[in-house]
């Protein structure tokens, strides 16, 4: 009896767990499990699996490193789903897209080092061109010249340029020297100010690389970076050369549930985010910058220059995340991470390096889908092996916090265009910031949606996400910037800049013109009224045809859209016939005048009534707008 009753008790103890397990969130697993590689391995197998799933990624390569030490390095998935080919984390090269910057960095802090590179002198002291020394709306005198340090920092102050950052042939790709020289963008913002993430300014600080050195800068990178740290299947190179001993993972798109791959994607900048690599090779990479430089026996940089760039070299406020010498700061769990994210089309990847723990961790994804997929692992990595303690910032006590209703509104990031056609493109990348029902702010950042708490005046913290918004008022005490911990700042769009009045403008001028001109030709047809203001109805008809026939036009070649990249083929290749509308578009303004002209004529003549001249104006009037929009949006080009 007394055996039958433990037996029952084994067996409810037993339905218990059984019962209350699924209802059990596992607790955080302590750092030293890392010590542990199969359950380091199987948390990275059924994390990247369940990603690969989620996201439509054939294959994910990714290396763990600590305390000088390769953790693990491991393949997902395949490189080549044709031929089945699996991804091998020693031979399989994926495509880091930005994550190539940090050898720009790493060659510029090599030149420091050899006193022939001064981070605070002005760059046209090693360039055969110049950049000018005037920005947008500042008095010349104040302006500062762009210095090195600027180009690390990301805060040159250079507008955003996507036009042929991609093209599609190895014959597209022109020398590094005569694409800086042709693509120069507007200067916007002064030096030194505020972030905004350059492909062209670190471009152009791999072109200093090249002059000061006498190398071209793939080879600088190999002989000075690439071979002392035995990184034998790594290239810069387009496309990677034959005598690469691997193979390189295909890019794919997941289109209606069938992959589409890419051969190869061309860089036309090709120092900001040409790198062909495999995860073995990062893992050297990774371990030279977390022991100062040194790695198997050679040395790329003394450890006080590798120390120097580790450390953080700006900052938008006090205790935010900044830049770090071309390397991205994050905190995370309380943990400062140096890192770089890299994206072109097709391959998502990430360098993230915590010195604090001596580790490192590198992961790149082949599936054009995945931009958000290498956050989500580091971030859950962290929080299984070193996860946050309450409380990491506390909230200040007091009554200076700002009014939060200040801040709401519709804002879009500093790392825009803003003197050419591509300054449209900051209609498509509003974001709105909105208040809680608890009083805390919230907006979508780079695909995240972040909930930020006032913590001290002015400034907001996301505990979940680590990101943090400083609010900058002006002399009148408005709220137009947004101070982030990241490369870039929100800046309030106007009301004129919001995506609702465009359309509004476009899509209303479109159906009042259209049936204010179907009316005007239709009176043409009537004999007794033909002859009643003829140039003003036939103005007004050809201005419609003008304005619509444009706005299609460049409507089609936006839509013109590359298969597999999903990007307008516009911002890939030369296109003549987007040139040609550029050039022609004048007849826009040139039309307007003629009929402000033929406005003010029936104004002056009895033959319409009131309600006639009215609508006639209120046509004109939104006709002038439309001008506007061109000009404002630089399709009008001065």
């Amino acid at each position: 009896m007394e055996e039958l009753k433990k037996k029952k008790l084994w067996i409810y103890t037993l339905l218990f767990i059984l019962i209350l397990t699924p209802f059990l969130k596992s607790a955080p697993i302590d750092a030293q499990d890392l010590d542990n590689i199969e359950s380091v391995r199987a948390f990275f197998e059924g994390f990247i699996h369940s990603q690969m799933e989620e996201y439509k990624v054939p294959g994910v390569t990714l290396s763990l490193v600590k305390d000088g030490e390769v953790i693990l390095e491991q393949g997902y998935g395949y490189y080549d789903l044709e031929n089945e080919k699996r991804v091998n984390p020693e031979t399989t090269l994926f495509r880091p897209g930005s994550g190539t910057k940090l050898f720009i960095w790493t060659a510029v802090m090599q030149l420091v080092e050899a006193g022939e590179i001064d981070l605070k002198e002005d760059v046209n002291t090693y360039l055969d061109f110049k950049i000018p020394n005037k920005v947008i709306g500042v008095e010349d005198e104040n302006v500062k010249p762009i210095t090195m340090l600027n180009l690390m920092n990301h805060n040159a102050g250079f507008e955003e340029t996507l036009e042929q950052l991609f093209v599609l042939t190895k014959e597209d790709v022109h020398p590094l020297g005569d694409y800086l020289k042709s693509h120069l963008p507007a200067r916007v913002f002064p030096a030194g100010q505020q972030m905004a993430y350059s492909n062209y300014g670190s471009a152009l600080a791999a072109y200093i690389v090249e002059r000061v050195s006498g190398l071209p800068f793939y080879e600088y990178v190999e002989k000075n970076i690439f071979d002392p740290l035995n990184m034998n299947k790594s290239t810069l190179r387009q496309p990677v050369p034959e005598n690469i001993e691997g193979e390189l993972s295909y890019g794919y798109a997941n289109i209606k549930g069938d992959y589409k791959k890419d051969e190869y994607e061309y860089i036309q900048p090709y120092p900001a985010g040409s790198l062909s690599s495999t995860a073995s090779d990062m893992s050297n990479f990774m371990l030279a910058h977390l022991n100062n430089g040194f790695f198997g026996g050679n040395r790329i940089l003394e450890s006080q220059t590798a120390r120097q760039m580790n450390s953080q070299s700006f900052t938008h406020y006090d205790d935010f995340s900044g830049m770090a010498h071309g390397f991205i700061e994050m905190n995370y769990n309380g943990y400062r991470f140096i890192s770089h994210g890299g994206d072109t089309f097709l391959f998502h990847s990430g360098i993230y390096l915590i010195p604090e723990l001596d580790l490192g961790l590198f992961v790149s994804y082949n599936g054009r889908d995945a931009a958000m997929a290498r956050d989500s692992l580091i971030k859950n990595f962290m929080d299984r092996y070193y996860p946050a303690e309450k409380g990491i910032i506390p909230t200040e006590a007091g009554n200076d916090f700002i009014d939060k209703t200040k801040i709401t509104g519709t804002y879009y990031s500093n790392r825009s265009n803003f003197t050419t056609y591509q300054s449209f493109i900051k209609l498509l990348n509003l974001t709105n910031i909105n208040l809680t029902q608890d009083g805390n702010i919230i907006y979508n950042f780079m695909g995240e949606n972040n909930q930020l708490k006032q913590i001290a005046p002015n400034v907001f913290y996301d505990q979940s996400t680590g990101n943090k918004l400083y609010a900058s008022a002006n002399e009148a005490g408005m709220i137009n910037k947004l101070y982030t911990n990241f490369p870039n700042v929100l800046l309030r769009a106007k009301w004129y800049e919001t995506l609702n009045f465009n359309l509004i403008l476009l899509i209303g001028y479109a159906i009042f013109a259209v049936i204010f001109s179907f009316i005007l030709i239709k009176s043409l047809f009537k004999s007794y009224i033909r002859n009643k203001y003829i140039m003003e109805k036939i103005t007004a008809v050809i201005y419609t045809i003008a304005v619509i026939g444009f706005l299609i036009a460049i409507g089609l070649i936006l839509s013109d859209i590359h298969p597999i990249y999903n990007v307008p083929n516009l911002f890939l290749q030369e296109n003549p016939t987007f040139d040609n509308i550029l050039m022609f578009i004048w007849i826009i303004p040139i039309l307007a005048v003629i009929l402000i002209v033929m406005n003010i004529r029936i104004w002056l003549k009895g033959r319409w009534s009131i309600l006639q001249k009215g609508v006639y104006t209120i046509y004109t009037l939104w006709s002038i707008g439309i001008v506007w929009w061109f000009y404002y949006w630089n399709l009008l080009q001065i």
